[in-house]
């Protein structure tokens, strides 16, 4: 039997989850509630120190809490915050950022949070949706928080386009029409450039097989705004193991960031939000304070999209990343715009020696993944006497710990600037300015 308690919320921890106490004393955690709430709440899930739960029912809601827009807000994961209007996400976004640094015993505290851009909704560029049969056929599906294996089914998300939604809604329909009852048709995938008005789709089986490939491709044609569009395969539903074959138009899109365009392909890592990646970038150009013949090195960088934003005054950047792909299109994004100030390389940034680049007196953009840096690599950079260290992290957990490892190096933290890319959920961006204490 599900244990049920009363519990009241005394404030967000990270990750999207508010903070109760069970009747044991033990912390638990539960999603979409707000600080003030009394909630009936079913635990879940247990641990020695800490629990789990889900929202059963709201018996007294906090003075803060509204109507979320979206219907299917309570179940899917998309979204945490829809239910507490946008100024006070940006308080609790900045309040989870300087709990972070307080925590790690960062002294200097944040600059006042920043929105990306002024959309609050249909914000992302890109989106994934599982395929679903119901008793009304086979639609859409967004990941159910608290159950992965039963997915919510939705007509649309706020977060996507509307011609996204359109289009998902359309897939759907022409494959009731034709009466399909398969089990092979796993997800869809909608890629765009914000800033060119370009798509790219892409669907996703669990066998060799694309059920009415040609009646899918009559519909893609029907929309001129699809530029290219793949059939993906992965027989065991492992989005780390796939094959991809072009199905219509060319293998990449692209997408503008200020003057600047940038191919994406369907391996590419770009930033989900085109227009707040403008206000990313230009908040990085103005920490890195760039001065003519300066050189730059960018570690982890992608597809070269902040390396090339950054390379009018600079004398040379140097990109450093270990996937393949995206050192491709680094290069080929270097070559798109002209730009022959740019070099990409492909190397683990966690395994680089000490002999295999100098840093001294350059220019350092890192931006890695949500885990952070490692201690070795902190200490590897410590080793250079460089000009300015630019940090940015979509985690400020990981971030805070490690500004703390940067300040036992010698190494502090002078400007911090939170930036909310991602309305209505839980991620923030942050970028630190670094130097050397003196």
């Amino acid at each position: 039997m599900p244990k049920i308690e009363e519990i009241k919320i005394e404030k967000f921890a990270s990750l999207g989850f508010g903070l109760g106490h069970l009747d044991d004393g033990r912390v638990v955690l539960i999603k979409k509630v707000l600080p003030g709430d009394v909630i009936e709440a079913e635990v879940i899930k247990t641990k020695k120190n800490l629990a789990f739960g889900s929202v059963k029912k709201i018996i007294k809601p906090s003075k803060d809490r509204i109507k979320p827009r979206c219907p299917y807000f309570d179940q899917c994961g998309g979204c945490d915050y829809q239910n507490i209007s946008y100024a006070k996400q940006l308080e609790l976004k900045q309040a989870l950022v300087e709990e972070s640094l307080v925590h790690n015993k960062v002294e200097i505290k944040a600059e006042k949070i920043i929105p990306g851009s002024e959309k609050q909704y249909f914000y992302r560029n890109s989106i994934r949706f599982e395929f679903r049969h119901t008793s009304q056929g086979l639609k859409i599906a967004r990941h159910n928080y608290l159950d992965p294996n039963r997915p919510v089914v939705t007509d649309f998300c706020l977060l996507q386009s509307e011609f996204s939604n359109k289009f998902f809604g359309e897939v759907a329909e022409l494959y009731n029409s034709l009466g399909y009852r398969g089990d092979d048709l796993w997800q869809v995938k909608i890629r765009e450039g914000q800033k060119t008005g370009e798509f790219m789709f892409e669907i996703i089986t669990t066998t060799n097989s694309l059920p009415y490939k040609k009646e899918l491709i009559e519909l893609i044609k029907k929309h001129p705004e699809i530029k290219s569009a793949f059939h993906t395969v992965t027989i065991e539903k492992n989005i780390y193991n796939l094959s991809r074959r072009l199905i219509f138009g060319r293998p990449i899109i692209y997408e503008k960031i200020g003057k600047f365009k940038f191919q994406i392909s369907p391996e590419s890592f770009f930033q989900t939000n085109s227009e707040g990646a403008e206000t990313l970038y230009d908040k990085i150009k103005e920490f890195a304070d760039i001065k003519f013949g300066d050189e730059i090195i960018d570690l982890f960088c992608g597809t070269g999209s902040i390396g090339i934003y950054l390379s009018t005054l600079a004398k040379k950047v140097t990109g450093i990343e270990v996937v393949p792909e995206a050192v491709r299109d680094a290069k080929d994004n270097a070559k798109i715009n002209k730009i022959n100030n740019c070099d990409f390389i492909c190397s683990d940034v966690f395994k680089l020696k000490i002999s295999d680049f100098k840093f001294d007196n350059k220019i350092i953009i890192i931006d890695p993944p949500r885990a952070g840096l490692s201690k070795d690599l902190i200490l590897w950079l410590s080793t250079f006497n460089f000009k300015t260290l630019v940090y940015v992290s979509c985690n400020p957990a990981t971030f805070a710990r490690d500004l703390k490892y940067f300040s036992e190096k010698g190494i502090i933290a002078k400007k911090i600037q939170p930036i909310d890319m991602f309305p209505q959920t839980h991620h923030v961006e942050i970028i630190s300015e670094l130097v050397k204490s003196s």
